[in-house]
């Protein structure tokens, strides 16, 4: 016998749990009204949980203490820009114009500590907000939210008579239509722990909220890079394995329309192991690095590029300056290092100075993964770059040159967080630290998938046929498609997984609610 249930959300990453928190306290006061969660994998979280640069969000507290005067047309036209006029304008008024309560949300209802703010590409504000250092640990942003917002739904679903439920290891195979063109809820499939068997079960409900991801995770055997990027296949990926586009089919074989599916973004910083080079999954390298004073390199040892533009065109610069025999950034120089190596990549550098902003618990993290190295002088970085010394002086003496005339270098960068070139001694009030360069090889990966299922700013999805919303159907996260047009801004992934998740859980209360009252 099919089970019931008012809600069901389809995914339990950030997107998913903002959507199941939100509808069950706008039905808190209503009787009988149930929301099921359910997550193919063993655990929520999915890519929400390796968000490494932070959360946008303008006029918050955090800008407002450190004196930051931002504004949500500011944000609008960055985003926007970013997504070279393929963006919905309404769906990132929507995005903009919900922020401040998004990270207030964060801050105030789940007590996480989104202090840290910094300047990413594209940006023209210090928006980024992401957690503090503590006692020389790093607090992972990503895996903050996703974690905290996992332990209180759990502990929901662990009260008496409780109104929510919990399903991992749940994979939805179909959505359930309704008689007049919506959706009456999903089937699943599951697997015995003992027997192995693939258990199929259906649940009935009045309304589906597809929160399933991208299609950036599907490795070796790509169905939709396949169809619609085939250019990028063989470029490795930070994305899950689980990231495989799940809710596009689910919901276009419901009739609902799907929108930029060729536009896949390219993250340019992808770390690069020194040990597992050939590596198809890459661990990113947070945009913050660069956002708080980190520079570029090619093999060379010059920079190439403004590091503080969009990762679209960081991501050009580096195909077009990284990729040949010398300018290639590599660990080593054998046959069999530069065999398994990427075709693309850049050195990656920074400064005490840079470092210091961007907070050693981190950075503790990416040298003990052996992704990070370091290098006590000039001299010792040059060496271990493989590259030229005098070149590599001259390269961070320019820099910090532009830097301290307050100009535009030669590729239009105007920012500059740090400087690039250590001082020759420590300072005054920190002479117990030991300056040094702090370096690792990066390279360009597949990150995130801006196409998916066509959506309004109601999270409501929409029917290919005729752009009418599907009964009962809404999206939030990575699955929906036209918010970030041809590239997506840094930070803005987990703002809509938020911003969109809350609204569906809103929108999801509302029908329910109406239909009760019916």
């Amino acid at each position: 016998m099919a089970a019931r249930t008012s809600i069901v959300v389809v995914g339990g990453g950030l997107a998913g749990m903002s959507a199941a928190i939100e509808a069950l306290r706008q039905t808190s006061h209503i009787a009988g009204v149930t929301v099921a969660l359910l997550e193919k994998e063993g655990r929520t979280g999915g890519n929400s949980g390796k968000a490494s640069s932070g959360i946008n969000g303008v006029l918050t507290r955090t800008q407002q203490d450190k004196g930051i005067h931002d504004s949500v047309d500011a944000f609008v036209q960055d985003t926007l820009k970013s997504g070279h006029g393929r963006s919905n304008e309404t769906l990132v008024a929507k995005l903009a114009r919900d922020s401040t309560q998004a990270v207030s949300w964060l801050q105030d209802d789940f007590r996480l500590d989104l202090d840290v703010l910094a300047r990413l590409g594209g940006h023209s504000f210090p928006r980024t907000h992401r957690r503090p250092d503590v006692d020389g640990k790093p607090q992972p942003v990503g895996w903050g939210i996703v974690s905290t917002l996992g332990k209180h739904l759990g502990e929901v679903a662990a009260l008496k008579d409780a109104r929510f439920k919990l399903v991992t290891g749940a994979r939805v195979i179909k959505l359930l239509p309704a008689t007049q063109g919506g959706v009456a809820g999903v089937v699943y499939e599951t697997v015995d722990p003992d027997s192995k068997v693939i258990q199929q079960h259906s649940i009935y409900s009045e309304v589906v909220v597809l929160a399933t991801g991208g299609f950036g995770g599907e490795g070796s055997k790509p169905r939709y890079l396949k169809q619609y990027a085939p250019q990028l296949m063989g470029l490795p990926a930070t994305n899950g394995a689980f990231a495989t586009g799940d809710g596009l089919g689910l919901a276009a074989a419901l009739g609902a329309e799907l929108v930029d599916m060729d536009q896949v973004q390219v993250h340019p910083t992808g770390f690069v192991k020194s040990s597992d080079p050939g590596n198809p999954t890459k661990f990113l390298a947070a945009e913050a690095l660069r956002g708080e004073g980190g520079i570029l390199l090619n093999g060379l040892g010059r920079r190439f590029v403004n590091e503080l533009d969009t990762r679209d065109q960081v991501t050009d610069a580096m195909n077009k300056f990284c990729s040949e025999p010398d300018t290639r950034a590599q660990h080593g120089a054998s046959a069999e290092e530069t065999s398994k190596a990427p075709l693309t990549a850049a050195f990656l550098v920074l400064s005490q100075a840079a470092a210091d902003s961007f907070g050693h618990g981190a950075l503790g993290f990416y040298e003990k993964m052996g992704l990070v190295s370091r290098a006590g002088s000039l001299e010792e970085l040059a060496t271990a770059l493989r590259v030229d010394q005098a070149v590599l002086r001259k390269t961070l003496q320019d820099h910090d040159s532009a830097r301290d005339k307050g100009t535009s270098d030669e590729f239009g960068k105007s920012v500059f967080p740090q400087s690039a070139l250590n001082p020759l001694a420590p300072s005054d009030d920190k002479p117990q630290i030991q300056i040094q360069y702090y370096w690792g090889i990066v390279t360009p990966s597949i990150h995130y998938t801006m196409g998916g299922v066509r959506f309004d700013d109601m999270a409501r999805v929409l029917r290919a046929a005729d752009g009418a919303p599907i009964p009962g159907l809404l999206a939030a996260g990575e699955v929906t498609g036209g918010l970030h047009g041809a590239n997506r801004l840094g930070g803005n992934s987990l703002l809509e997984c938020v911003v969109y998740g809350r609204e569906a859980g809103r929108q999801a209360a509302a029908l329910v609610t109406s239909a009760s009252s019916a």
